[in-house]
């Protein structure tokens, strides 16, 4: 059994402490329960681990996304609040990492139905670069920058439409995240992530470093803004797509959007502009195309 198939029983309860109530989905490190945090009565995200079933990789995968998220905190980062292990009846030991429940959907949820406003696409750019920024000054890349892996708050998210003059996001699941001071080359020369969003060097397998996250939030604007994935199709024919073409940007989309884009998804890695410069940038172009009308000066916080 994969940790992802891990299916442990609602209304089982952690530590002594957290009892989960509703799962709410799975990915490449974990399946992922809403619960109650029972000595603080609030709600909680639980991410279980089967350790049983779990094979060395894994478990040293769990062990290195709970040290990335204890050394990072960011209003855009998903927040670590506590980690254990502990016995689940029919299912057996398991490990957890609880984290803020952000109440909402994914970007790719988001997303799904067509492009986003400008101002709004801008808006999620910043805080990911924002947030980018952050996590890349504290050596860890996150290495798989992609629309589900992006939460939407439900702050401006009611009955399938976009409200208020901002969209608050935080990126999430740093299980394949990696240490710029791992002794490990291995680990950063991983082709670990999503096809669709992968850099040309993580397609190659070379040295993934920052710029291979600003890759990869570059097709992630791209999509906010046309609806359509820039490299579409199975694993292998969107890896090769990108070393055989690079990212096109529609014109129509202004000669500033333009520039920024093609800057971020650079073949080489040390032509894409830093996070703290997107940041900049996008600012720029939201006062350029405000989010919505009736509040043009309506700013995210930093």
């Amino acid at each position: 059994m994969h940790v992802t198939d891990l299916r442990a029983p609602v209304g089982a309860t952690l530590g002594r402490r957290y009892r989960l109530t509703e799962a709410l989905g799975s990915g490449g490190s974990g399946a992922v329960y809403r619960a109650v945090d029972q000595r603080l009565d609030r709600e909680v995200a639980v991410k279980l681990f089967d350790l049983g079933a779990a094979d060395s990789e894994e478990i040293r995968r769990y062990a290195a996304e709970a040290r990335v998220l204890a050394g990072l905190a960011h209003p855009h980062l998903v927040a670590l609040l506590d980690v254990g292990a502990d016995q689940v009846d029919g299912v057996g030991p398991v490990a957890f990492l609880v984290m803020e429940l952000v109440e909402g959907r994914t970007l790719r949820d988001t997303i799904v139905d067509g492009a986003l406003p400008r101002g709004l696409a801008a808006d999620v750019g910043r805080q990911l670069a924002l947030a980018l920024g952050h996590a890349h000054a504290a050596g860890v890349v996150h290495r798989d920058v992609k629309p589900s892996n992006v939460l939407v708050s439900d702050a401006t998210v009611r009955t399938g439409r976009l409200d208020g003059p901002w969209l608050p996001v935080v990126l999430a699941d740093f299980g394949i995240a990696v240490s710029r001071t791992s002794a490990q080359a291995s680990d950063r020369r991983s082709s670990s992530g999503t096809a669709s969003y992968q850099s040309p060097e993580q397609a190659l397998g070379r040295d993934v470093g920052p710029a291979s996250d600003v890759y990869s939030l570059g097709l992630v604007l791209l999509e906010c803004l046309t609806g359509e994935r820039a490299y579409p199709g199975d694993p292998l024919t969107s890896s090769l797509a990108r070393l055989l073409r690079p990212v096109d940007v529609p014109a129509d989309l202004g000669r500033d959007w333009v520039r920024l884009l093609a800057g971020m998804t650079a073949t080489e890695p040390a032509d894409r502009p830093s996070p703290t410069a997107i940041a900049a940038e996008l600012r720029a172009l939201r006062s350029v195309d405000p989010p919505l009308p009736g509040d043009p000066q309506a700013e995210p916080p930093a």
